[in-house]
């Protein structure tokens, strides 16, 4: 190669990841702490409706497993849907704030008050499946938890008396920073959240 040409091929090469860091600065621009968080709040409650999919795996320190699920909300109105990776056993969570019913492979039907004790005795496995229903969207919880930020204002992590959460990726979706892996840990329990793809208003039902 001439000289010349090595020359125009290290100056394209410089602007190219040139435009990449910039690309990359946009994408994970430095805010202050909690900067994100009212801007999200604000928008999830405009958009209300949306949905997930993916995995989640589980592990105690000795034993681990998987289950795919998706994962649709209209306001505070939930629907869960876990089966384990055969396909072979299947549960289906509905919940809002005061009331939860499962059905499911093994269990029949079980209510409640709340989500986690109806998943726990369905599945054997504590999943803190209110707090996710929050700390998904990038959110904290109405019960609040020990809140930490990274440099970008994004959530971190969030602590309650119960689990340790981690954000581990964000991508962006149309436009917007949203979790798409996160880790959450109690004890000697790790539940480990990825998300494949994230819909919202009429893609999500």
């Amino acid at each position: 190669m001439s000289e010349r040409c090595f020359s125009e091929a290290s100056r394209f090469t410089l602007v190219f990841l040139s435009a990449v860091l910039v690309v990359a600065c946009a994408t994970r621009e430095q805010r202050p702490a909690g900067a994100w968080l009212s801007e999200r709040e604000a928008w999830f409650e405009e958009h209300a409706q949306w949905s997930i999919s993916g995995r989640v795996g589980l592990h105690d320190g000795e034993r681990g497993g998987s289950l795919g699920f998706t994962w649709q909300a209209e306001g505070d109105v939930h629907r869960i849907h876990l089966r384990t990776s055969a396909g072979g056993q299947q549960w289906r969570l509905r919940f809002s704030p005061d009331n939860a019913l499962l059905r499911g492979s093994e269990v029949g039907r079980l209510t409640g008050t709340s989500p986690d004790p109806l998943v726990e005795e369905a599945v054997g496995w504590p999943i803190p499946v209110h707090a996710l229903s929050w700390w998904i969207r990038g959110l904290v919880p109405p019960e609040g938890g020990d809140v930490h930020f990274a440099d970008d204002g994004t959530l971190a992590g969030v602590t309650d008396p119960t689990w340790t959460l981690e954000y581990k990726h964000f991508n962006r979706v149309d436009g917007r920073l949203l979790p798409t892996r996160l880790e959450a840990r109690s004890d000697r329990y790790t539940v480990r959240i990825v998300i494949a793809d994230w819909r919202f208003g009429v893609e999500a039902r």
